[in-house]
């Protein structure tokens, strides 16, 4: 069955302690307490919610809570039906000059578009309610249906899973998504498209796509980390002369062909492939060899091999220069960091009040921060409390870790026991800069529940549609 599965056995272990001493006080408070939650429960039966209703009791609780990420940094705009405009207006000044006859204006603010686009998702489980057969939970089940979970409160669990796991998709998808990323394996790219990061551009990949140490006007300022990351190379040297060959990087095949001389077959085959191993990470060059180097240095890339086609066309490839990876963060390095954002940012980003501002960062940018504060003694210094929540701060901006890491961890290459490529990440922004659109007030945002009397299993889907932009490039500063 499903990602479901996982959770409800997860969940026997987490609850078993609880309801094992619920039955030592008194053996029928188990029955009892099960029947009160049932009839307390809003899930009786199959439901469905569509548009607003589905936004007020499925979407709202889950963007609305003590999450730091939902609440700090990220703004949330729930009526994106495809496209809206982001806009941006720069501040006016210099308009008061020397009285003069006539009407001399002066130069109008600046004016800022940017497109947030949205695209349509889909989440579904299913469960069969006899997984809870033999297990602490089985006085829950129904004893007329063993398999349908209306009228349970063992459904109220599931359906609280069910919303966590949809939550903590769109957190992950919100922070990490790529339209080109592919699956990985043994540490690789291996050539097939990952669906669970593809569907739409996450808020990482847009930011690094338009970052510079050096920015444009349009640009995004970044500090690089130094962390000792070096890009690998594999170079592959074509012989013979004629036919074709394939030369296979993750799991696809690029085609070489002879022409006229070997060097000439290398700018060939370069020229062809170079923008589609782009899209993979791989920046592709050579005049006399075809040399692939990681475009992201820490980030391994798959060993090119080469098979005749046609011909005698043939090669070999060399590993020219091995992948570093990554290393841990230096004592006190987070703070450095902190401060070449700080004042690296744009003056627009510097001129807005601290107190609406964010440092979201990397779980062990955070952690180096804490070690680093503790060694001088400074820790509580730099805490602040509010509503309820406290957070570390750097000269009064709030430190947020919003939980990155796991899934760079999980999902991106990297070999076994090594960091994973860009693992020191920061983002300095100001609070309403981030956006998270959906289209939460639509029909087509639907959430259902139901037991298929067929299947004799439990059904839950979620639809909705997703999308990620940043207002302006002035009111945001990265390292990585």
């Amino acid at each position: 069955m499903k990602k479901m599965k996982q959770l409800i056995k997860t969940l026997r272990w987490v609850g078993a302690i609880a309801v094992l001493l619920t039955l030592i006080v008194s053996p029928d408070a188990f029955a009892e307490a099960g029947a009160s939650y049932a009839m307390a429960t809003f899930i009786t039966t199959s439901i469905t919610w569509a548009g607003k209703e589905n936004l007020d009791y499925f979407l709202r609780p889950m963007f609305i809570g003590q999450s730091p990420w939902e609440t700090q940094g990220v703004r949330i705009i729930p009526n994106v039906q495809s496209t809206m405009k982001l806009n941006y207006f720069g501040t006016v000044s210099k308009i008061l000059k020397a009285y003069a006859k006539g009407f001399n204006a002066a130069s109008g603010t600046t004016y800022t578009q940017r497109d947030l686009t949205v695209v349509r998702m889909k989440a579904e489980a299913a469960d069969d309610a006899l997984d809870f057969y033999q297990t602490v939970f089985e006085q829950g089940l129904r004893k007329d249906d063993w398999n349908n979970l209306d009228g349970t409160f063992l459904k109220n669990i599931i359906i609280e899973l069910y919303r966590n796991a949809v939550r903590s998709d769109v957190f992950r998808q919100f922070w990490l998504n790529d339209t080109n990323k592919e699956t990985v394996t043994s540490g690789v790219i291996d050539g097939s498209a990952d669906v669970d990061y593809n569907a739409f551009q996450g808020m990482w990949d847009r930011l690094i796509d338009n970052a510079a140490t050096s920015p444009s006007d349009t640009q995004i300022f970044r500090h690089t980390v130094e962390d000792g990351a070096v890009a690998e190379v594999n170079t592959v040297t074509l012989t013979g002369t004629s036919g074709t060959a394939n030369v296979t990087v993750g799991g696809v095949n690029y085609l070489a062909t002879f022409n006229t001389s070997l060097n000439q077959t290398h700018a060939d085959f370069v020229a062809l492939h170079a923008a589609a191993l782009a899209l993979r990470g791989i920046t592709l060059t050579g005049t006399t060899t075809a040399i692939f180097t990681s475009a992201v240095p820490g980030q391994p890339i798959p060993d090119p091999t080469v098979t005749n086609v046609t011909g005698d066309l043939a090669g070999a490839n060399v590993d020219t220069t091995p992948n570093t990876a990554p290393s841990a963060l230096a004592a006190g390095e987070s703070e450095d960091i902190f401060l070449a954002l700080y004042q690296g940012a744009d003056k627009v980003l510097k001129s807005v009040p601290k107190n609406q501002k964010v440092l979201l960062v990397s779980d062990l940018v955070l952690e180096n921060y804490i070690t680093y504060l503790e060694s001088l003694g400074t820790e509580r210094a730099h805490m602040l409390l509010e509503d309820g929540m406290e957070f570390y701060t750097y000269r009064g901006i709030r430190i947020i870790a919003p939980g990155w890491d796991v899934h760079l961890e999980a999902d991106f290459p990297h070999a076994s026991g090594t960091l994973y490529a860009y693992p020191h990440r920061v983002i300095y922004t100001s609070l309403d800069n981030l956006v998270l659109g959906m289209d939460a007030l639509s029909q087509f945002n639907e959430t259902k529940m139901w037991y298929n009397e067929d299947e004799e299993e439990n059904r839950f889907r979620t639809k909705m549609v997703l999308g990620t932009q940043y207002v302006h490039n002035k009111l945001v500063a990265v390292a990585y």
